[in-house]
């Protein structure tokens, strides 16, 4: 699982990267995956990500701050699949009007994130 835990936070640290230095590219390529994909595919994405970092725990020294994480992804996915309450529109539009510093604050959590990760592996 060692692998799956340094492949996340890779994916995290890359994702972060890129959030920070190419906001505008980010923005595009993420306002194209929101329009573009169906919610029930896109919903996989967090799902997939969750039940990877679930697997991924174990094999960290935090695994209860990994496998909350992992739950979050989980519930994530569960709730734009669903839906309830028309959630993932209220969401895409408050992507929508996130400002620059928003997303290149998003990219310093993932950023700090994978490097959490990669940093507690056993």
């Amino acid at each position: 699982m060692k692998v799956v835990a340094y492949l996340l936070g890779f994916v995290w640290i890359a994702g972060g990267a890129f959030a920070i230095l190419y906001t505008e590219a980010y923005r595009s390529y993420f306002k194209g995956l929101l329009t573009k994909l169906a919610p029930k595919w896109l919903a996989l994405i967090p799902a997939v990500f969750g039940l990877l970092l679930l697997l991924a725990a174990s094999s960290t020294s935090h695994g209860w701050f990994i496998g909350v994480i992992g739950i979050l992804g989980i519930i994530k996915g569960a709730l734009i699949y669903f839906n309830p309450g028309g959630i993932f529109e209220i969401s895409k539009d408050w992507l929508r009007m996130l400002s620059d510093q928003g997303y290149r604050l998003v990219g310093i959590i993932a950023l700090v994130l994978g490097t959490v990760v990669i940093s507690w592996i056993r």
